[in-house]
């Protein structure tokens, strides 16, 4: 089973990301007007296609595919799903277009940070045709048929190029990953601050724009939905403004990013009250603690 419903006309699907599920997640809005917030990764692509089958979804009826931002995990799909869906659009940022129009850049990025045999897993994006897509600045109004319609904002600070999805009238926030990582079972929140280009200052401010919204549930690429809205604002904040200063002190002492890591992932497994975490976390944790270095050598 890959679908879930989680609010009226909306479902999670799982993507079974490198075989592990509850990790990454796309949504799916149905209707007249069927949209795709998300893509996964490119090898996770089949999963996407399944989970549509069981919501009865033809890849034809696929009107809107937005990638929150090029991240592999979110947008390595994208391309791969544009040659099934005939009919799809895809809205992302205007600093997203040519990345997903040519994302030789994007790989050799991925591939410097996660080494070529996990780029392996991941699969490679495919190019999107730029008259397939539809650029966002800083806001763009979508209407999705039968009187929903859904507001898209730049949210940046995890990435300059991402954006947050709103579900006018119905307080459903597509957060992308402006809001940290809570894996079902695993109660602690890790905050997702990647290279190249997190910015602690951006995140914070994206934070307290999206909360202003007023949302009562919150849809996360990982993973899926919080109704806990004030939980998982409040602990991003105090996450990343934590790991950025406790990170920070690590270097400033002389500590390697493989020492600096070990020491936030015994962190988060105290937290979670567990042994060992799972792969999947102990590689969000890694990359996390890799780009709040990133950011340090480029400003302090």
């Amino acid at each position: 089973m890959y679908a879930t419903k989680v609010a009226e006309r909306v479902y999670v699907l799982d993507t079974y990301a490198l075989g592990h599920p509850n990790t990454v997640a796309v949504y799916v809005i149905t209707g007249p007007k069927v949209t795709l917030v998300d893509c996964g990764y490119a090898s996770s692509c089949q999963s996407v296609l399944a989970g549509l089958a069981e919501l009865g979804v033809m890849p034809s009826d696929v009107r809107y595919i937005v990638p929150t931002h090029v991240h592999l995990d979110h947008a390595g799909a994208a391309g791969h799903l544009v040659r099934e869906m005939s009919s799809a659009k895809v809205i992302a940022h205007e600093r997203s277009v040519p990345h997903l129009a040519d994302p030789t850049k994007l790989i050799e990025s991925a591939t410097r940070v996660f080494g070529e045999t996990i780029m392996g897993l991941y699969g490679s994006p495919e190019p999107i045709p730029l008259d397939r897509m539809e650029p966002v600045g800083k806001e763009l109004n979508m209407d999705l048929g039968e009187g929903l319609t859904a507001t898209l904002i730049h949210s940046p600070g995890h990435a300059p190029h991402q954006i947050s999805m709103m579900l006018d009238g119905t307080k459903n926030l597509f957060t992308a990953d402006a809001v940290g990582i809570v894996y079902p079972g695993m109660e602690t929140l890790i905050p997702t601050t990647p290279p190249p280009s997190f910015d602690p200052n951006q995140l914070v401010s994206t934070v307290r724009s999206l909360r202003q919204l007023g949302a009562t549930r919150l849809l996360t690429p990982h993973f899926g939905a919080r109704t806990d809205v004030d939980y998982v604002f409040d602990s991003t904040e105090e996450k990343v403004t934590r790991w950025v200063k406790d990170v920070g002190d690590m270097k400033g002492r002389g500590a390697s990013l493989d020492e600096a890591a070990e020491a936030m992932q015994l962190r988060v497994e105290w937290e979670a009250g567990v042994s060992e975490l799972p792969i999947y976390a102990k590689v969000s944790i890694r990359t996390s603690v890799m780009g709040i270095m990133h950011y340090l050598s480029k400003n302090v």
